[in-house]
């Protein structure tokens, strides 16, 4: 079983990569808007986000639990390059297609969490049927990472750092889901999972452990490379964020992106009869992204073979910048 009091930085090396990160987005960051008379981030935010819908099928997902609907995103980073405008706008663009459950993957705030409350509230508020659940990202836990549980709880947001919460069937009324599974099949739970930030394989190793008793259905992670581990524990699903996507990608070359250094670093994975989708996130360290847009993700999960169908790919109306 993890420690989450030994698994997290000492508070004063966590000060220490704060101040580290913080030079780093004051010089390259802030200063490049600055030389280019704000334009660059101008320019960054009225870029539109990607709405992509597509249809999971996996051999380990249950029947109870067919054609449920998960809106996924992450790494909003709000901050400098994510006004609060805007990262509210990104949550109401995923509530508008009507998910039954919101699945954040960490980093919601970037150096500083001051404001970020309606952020929580709206994720909630959106209405899906199974709530909000999320976890931490390793931005989340630079500033004050106690700050942003205290802001998640409060909220209603159903925190899971290396911990399971479970729905039975019937908890809510989802008439297309289940296809009106009787017997056993019928009463299988959802049980979605969550691990904390861990930057190494081994400690992700052990996190997922702590989880997978409960047989979770559904893992959520902010670095992807807790999909190895899933895997070997036969989760069905894996959702994770933390790479971007590299934000500067190749069209011709699908997975070539400055985050190829990840092994998985955009899109779909398969191992055995596990599945991980990587988002690009709905944020940016840099106000700058090529052939690599931000997204919100819908994705329609189902039993059977494993395969992805894309349902639905646009943009989404642009928005003004002032």
């Amino acid at each position: 079983m993890v420690n989450p009091e030994e698994s997290q930085p000492r508070p004063e090396r966590r000060n220490g990569k704060f101040l580290r990160a913080k030079l780093r987005h004051s010089i390259f960051t802030l200063g490049a808007n600055r030389l280019s008379g704000g334009r660059l981030l101008a320019t960054h935010l009225a870029k539109p986000l990607m709405v992509r819908e597509f249809e999971v099928t996996m051999p380990g997902w249950p029947r109870a639990w067919d054609g449920l609907r998960i809106g996924h995103f992450s790494d909003l980073h709000y901050g400098d390059l994510m006004p609060i405008e805007r990262g509210l706008e990104v949550i109401d663009l995923l509530a508008a297609r009507k998910p039954d459950l919101i699945a954040f993957t960490g980093d919601m705030v970037d150096l500083d969490c001051a404001g970020a409350e309606p952020l929580f509230e709206r994720m909630v508020a959106s209405g899906a049927p199974l709530g909000a659940v999320m976890v931490m990202g390793n931005h989340d836990l630079l500033d004050d990472g106690d700050r942003v549980r205290a802001m998640a709880k409060s909220a209603g947001v159903r925190l899971l750092e290396d911990e399971a919460v479970t729905f039975a069937p019937g908890t809510v009324s989802l008439p297309h889901v289940g296809r009106g599974e009787r017997g056993a099949q019928a009463a299988h739970p959802l049980v979605v999972a969550g691990v904390d930030w861990d930057g190494s394989v081994g400690g992700l190793a052990g996190r997922v452990e702590s989880v997978s008793s409960q047989n979770p259905t559904l893992l959520l992670a902010h670095n992807p490379k807790a999909f190895l581990p899933a895997s070997r524990a036969g989760i069905p699903l894996t959702l994770a964020g933390h790479t971007h996507g590299g934000q500067i990608a190749t069209p011709k070359l699908p997975g070539v992106n400055l985050a190829m250094a990840h092994r998985h670093s955009a899109g779909f994975y398969h191992r055995d009869t596990s599945t991980l989708f990587v988002t690009v996130g709905t944020g940016s360290w840099f106000p700058l992204r090529v052939h690599c847009p931000a997204e919100v993700v819908v994705l329609t999960c189902r039993g059977g073979e494993t395969g992805v169908r894309e349902i639905e790919s646009h943009e989404a109306e642009a928005r003004e910048t002032e």
